[in-house]
């Protein structure tokens, strides 16, 4: 295999897909921005950096851990404005600090055009990732609705599938897609009820999860080929 020289950010290139959804998250948020009249400001930006950065994420470029501190730290922000006070620790406490150790982790593994090397789970590892999952759902759930929580279980999947996918992530697992998937469909969910309540961030969360969604589909099936061409 070829030797790449690693640089800190790699030249930012963008195909036709990934240049639309990048348009698409700006141009209604500024749309949404001009005809509300009373946007949050903090949303807008926490979306579109949001949205480069699992765009990035998807590429396999670095650039991916800058936009995702923006991201986080304004989802947070946004997210305790809402009364969202888990996504709050979830992103605060855990998606915060691992911006900087997945910037690390994948610095040390570039390949070709230096991005990332994805690999993949040997049946046995996806076997132990899936126990590991499903024990830590249920204890989890069983806490939150000792607390009274609502939806515990829910709650708990959600939170539990974060914190696992964002560890595949750092650790470059192409099976890292399949959680954020699911996590995005729970997340969508979460919003539209926050829609319901009258939210006044929800519609830009809503439209910026839906992109996640999509993003999380061509990054799952962009990370199968950039396993198998480090492979030849």
């Amino acid at each position: 295999m070829k030797k790449y020289t690693s640089k800190v950010f790699p030249r930012l290139r963008f195909n036709v897909f990934e240049s639309t959804l990048i348009v698409t998250i700006v141009a209604f948020t500024i749309l949404e921005a001009l005809l509300s009249g009373k946007a949050n400001w903090w949303a807008s930006v926490a979306s579109i950096a949001g949205v480069l950065s699992v765009v990035l994420t998807a590429k396999g470029h670095l650039a991916c851990y800058f936009f995702g501190f923006i991201q986080v730290c304004l989802y947070a922000f946004v997210s305790w404005q809402s009364k969202l006070y888990g996504e709050v620790i979830l992103h605060a406490l855990y998606f915060m600090p691992m911006q900087f150790v997945g910037f690390v982790s994948w610095r040390k593994n570039l390949g070709q055009q230096d991005l990332v090397k994805p690999k993949n789970m040997t049946h046995q590892e996806r076997f132990l990732w899936l126990f590991i999952t499903i024990i830590a759902t249920l204890l989890c759930g069983s806490l939150l609705e000792y607390l009274k929580g609502t939806a515990p279980y829910w709650d708990a999947a959600s939170t539990v599938l974060s914190i696992i996918a964002m560890v595949l992530m750092v650790r470059a697992y192409v099976e890292q897609w399949v959680l954020w998937i699911i996590i995005n469909l729970i997340t969508i969910i979460m919003w539209v009820i926050a829609l319901i309540n009258k939210e006044p961030n929800a519609v830009v969360m809503i439209v910026m999860w839906s992109l996640f969604l999509v993003n999380a589909i061509y990054g799952y099936l962009n990370w199968i080929k950039l396993s198998k061409n480090d492979v030849e």
